[in-house]
Formats: structure tokens, sequence, C-alpha cells
């Protein structure tokens, strides 16, 4: 087991309000967008295959529980509050442990639990190698599956100070990554019988590889990201007129690009090996035809197997231009009111720091016909003023600006709207910018891989037909 495989990143803060330094610390980590959810008290191994197989968020859980310490589920906001015996000044450590998805999937940690139980044996070593003592520190943990590699973020602090040196010594860290690997390697006969479990109760489907297979969605769904960002860059360069189709003249300088994006979709986990079986059937039915026809120009199936690989292509292909002419058939506006029905609320809206109470007035009636344009009720707008307020260093009272605003006015050309958006502080590139990153998470790619697995699954069914019917005719002649 290679110790490259066991990241471990460690840092501290001395906090002159150790409070509230631990309290910002809680906030991030239990952040519902980046913070596995499922409750370790209410583990059950049937909830990992309901979870994993079905559900589309790794979130779902009856109770939502983002920490947890050495007992299981903790509430740590709930904790700190109830924390007595806390000294005001105080150090704060924060540690990061990440692994690589298949490495991880590889050494059984695939559900929430097992983090959980590798840290239950971990930190008490990890705290006493640092010289603390267990009755005077608080520690605990959160899992994060927002990025590539899962990852474990774990705090710590003294309640009353006793460490002079903050700073964590090497050797420490490598004991700990140590200690890591000793854990994975001990418990290699537990997740062979967990798996073992989780077949009896699913048949042949392994723990495993049904996690394998859903990968992209728990390590943060890499695989989406990479390939919104590709049929994004496709779309902002296909001309907005013209015959759009995979083997159209229109589409000969965007071909190459849309092929990366189909041979992406074919290697999805759920396509892949259903696409090399196809391949393997093409290579050899187009061997079989060659020694039975030849190899000259007159064989009319001297191309078949190319013939073959763009008639799947051009339908997968075909299946992302038509998105695309949905997406232009919308005009301008009616994208950027959907637009801003989801993430108003997210948009950092400020304005210059005017002087006159009549150029703030101003910004805040295009501010409103921006809200309007969202279908925003009264309390949705006052918490975007309020925002915008408070960035603007206003001194506004939010609702009696409000109450003397038009709630009717929605009209607005496409140049209005980015000059009401340019006065507050988004610019047309900012804009942009912020619109196509939510364009990755918006984008339904799901929709093009189970149209690509449609297909091809029709194709190999057409394909080994086609290779039945050709050995009976063959079988006839003789």
């Amino acid at each position: 087991m290679s110790s490259s495989n066991i990241v471990v990143r460690v840092k501290y803060q001395n906090c002159n309000d150790l409070r509230k330094s631990v309290g910002k610390t809680i906030s991030y980590i239990s952040d519902k967008k980046k913070a596995d959810a499922t409750s370790i008290d209410e583990y059950d191994i049937l909830k990992d295959y309901m979870q994993f197989a079905n559900n589309d968020s790794y979130l779902y859980e009856d109770k939502e529980s983002f920490t947890w310490s050495n007992n299981g589920d903790i509430d740590a906001r709930k904790e700190l509050l109830n924390m007595n015996d806390l000294d005001s000044k105080g150090t704060l450590w924060s540690l990061v442990i990440s692994f690589p998805p298949e490495f991880a999937i590889n050494n059984g940690l695939i559900t929430k639990v097992d983090y959980y139980n590798l840290t239950k044996n971990i930190m008490p070593q990890l705290l006493t190698g640092m010289g603390f003592k267990m009755n005077n520190v608080t520690w605990y943990c959160s899992l994060h599956r927002n990025t590539d590699n899962p990852h474990l973020h774990i705090n710590f602090f003294e309640h009353h100070k006793t460490i002079s040196n903050p700073k964590v010594p090497y050797d420490v860290i490598h004991k700990l990554k140590s200690n890591i690997a000793n854990y994975l390697i001990d418990n290699e006969k537990f997740y062979k019988l967990r798996d073992e479990e989780f077949k009896s109760i699913t048949g042949s489907i392994s723990l495993a590889e049904l996690t394998r297979i859903k990968n992209q969605k728990l390590f943060g769904d890499k695989y989406r990201r990479d390939l919104n960002n590709m049929l994004f860059n496709l779309y902002e360069v296909l001309p907005p007129k013209g015959r759009l189709q995979y083997n159209s003249k229109n589409m000969a300088p965007y071909k190459s690009q849309l092929n990366n994006i189909i041979e992406y979709i074919l290697l999805h986990d759920s396509t892949k090996y259903k696409y090399a079986r196809y391949i393997k059937l093409l290579d050899e039915h187009q061997k079989e035809l060659t020694a039975i026809y030849g190899s000259s120009s007159a064989n009319k199936n001297i191309e078949y197997y190319n013939n073959q690989i763009n008639k799947l292509y051009a339908k997968i292909g075909n299946e992302i231009l038509s998105n695309y002419k949905i997406y232009q058939s919308i005009g301008t506006m009616e994208k950027e009111k959907e637009f801003l029905k989801k993430h108003i609320k997210d948009l950092k809206f400020k304005s210059s720091a005017y002087k006159k109470q009549d150029n703030i007035d101003k910004v805040a009636k295009d501010l409103n016909r921006i809200c309007n344009l969202a279908g925003l009720n009264l309390l949705e707008k006052r918490y975007v003023f309020k925002n915008w307020i408070s960035r603007s260093n206003y001194n506004i009272n939010v609702d009696a600006l409000l109450s003397s605003m038009d709630n009717i006015n929605t009209d607005m050309s496409s140049t209005e709207y980015y000059s009401i958006l340019k006065k507050l502080n988004y610019d047309y590139d900012r804009y942009s910018k912020y619109k196509n990153k939510m364009f990755y998470q918006e984008l339904n790619y799901k929709k093009f891989i189970n149209q690509a697995m449609n297909y091809l699954e029709y194709e190999l069914e057409q394909e080994e037909k086609q290779i039945i019917n050709e050995l009976e005719y063959d079988l006839s002649e003789y």
C-alpha cells in the first residue's frame, strides 16, 4: 500500500476568539453542498444499496448529520454553544486527509461509516502523540465528496491551553499516515465479509463495484463537470443558423470537437463495456466480410466498420445538436429570466458609493426591476435588497425602501438588462463567467448518457442479428 495515496495536510491558527473561530470551521465543514449528510447512528447496509443504486443524491437520508466525533453523530454547533469550560484564546488545528477515489474504494472506504470507523481508530493516537490530554480536547469530523478526491475535515482544539508549540511535528504526520495504512490493511477481512453480506442482499452486485459505477457522483462529479465543459465549449462556437446535423457540411469545422464529446460519453462507466463489446463485434464482422468478399474497392462492405461507427456517432451527435437547437430557440430575455429565477439570490449585487440619495434610489429601482423579472416575492426581495445595501455600505431602511417600490414593471430589453447588471457590479464579462459556471451544474448530461446507452444497445442488438443472419445464409449455401 503506497503512502502517497494517503494525503495529509495540517494547519493551525492562534485564535483571539477561539469560540468564534471554531464556529466558522463548523459552518464550513457542515456546508450542505460539500458534506455527506448521511447518519452514522442510523447505518444500515441495505441503505447503501438504495443510496448508491437509486437516489440522485448521496445526501439523501432520513436524518441529516454533517459532523461526528468519537461516539458517532454530533451537532457540532450545539456542542460548542453548550461548552462552558472554554478559554477565550487558544489554538485551532485543522486536518485534511484525502484519498484517490479508486484507492478509497479498493480499500473499503465507501460509506460514511467506513470513514467514521477510520477516524475513531486514528484520532486518539494522533492526539496523545501530540501531547494532548484526552479530557481537555474536542475533535469533530466531516466527510466531503465535492472534489475529485473524497476527503476528511478534522478539527480539534484544547479547552484550556497547555501546548506551547502548536506546530505539528513531521514524525507525528508520518505516524498518522502509517496508522491509516495499517488500519486499512487490518480491516481487509472485514471489508470482504461486508461485501459478501451486501451481495447476499443485492445478488451479484458488490458494494465496491456499485460505488465505482457511481463514483462520478460520489467524488465531486468530475465526469459531469468535464462533459458539461466540453458541451458548453461546443455550444459557444456553433453557428446559430444553418443545418446542424452530424453529417452536414455545416458541421465540418466542428466535427472533431463533437466527436471528442461523443467518445467521452461512450467511455462513461455505464456505456464503456457495451461500447468495447460493440467495437469488438464490428471488428470481427469486418474481418469476416473482407475474407469473404475481398479487400478491393468493388467490395461494398469494405467500409462496413467505419459506416457502423459513423451511424452510432451520428445518433449521439444529433442528440447533442438537437439540445443546442432547443437552447437557441429560446429568446434571450427568456433565458435570462429562467437563469435569474434560479440564481438571483446567489448574485453578489453591489453598487458605487453614491453620495446623492437620488442616485441610490435609481439603482434601487433598477434592482427592483431585476427582482420582478425573477418573480420574487416580498420576502425574497428583502433578502436580495438587504445584501445589496450591506455590500454597498448604504445606510437605508430596507423595509421603507421596498414599500416605495413598484412591483409591476418587468418588461425590459436585453440592452437595459445588461446595463442594470453593470450598475450592480456585474459587467458583461463577469456576468457571463458566472452564468457559464452555473451552466456546468445545470446541464442535464445524464440525458446524453442515457440516450447513448439506448442507441448502443440497439446497435449491439442489430449487429448480433446481422451476424446470425449472415451465418444462417452461409450455412444454407452448403
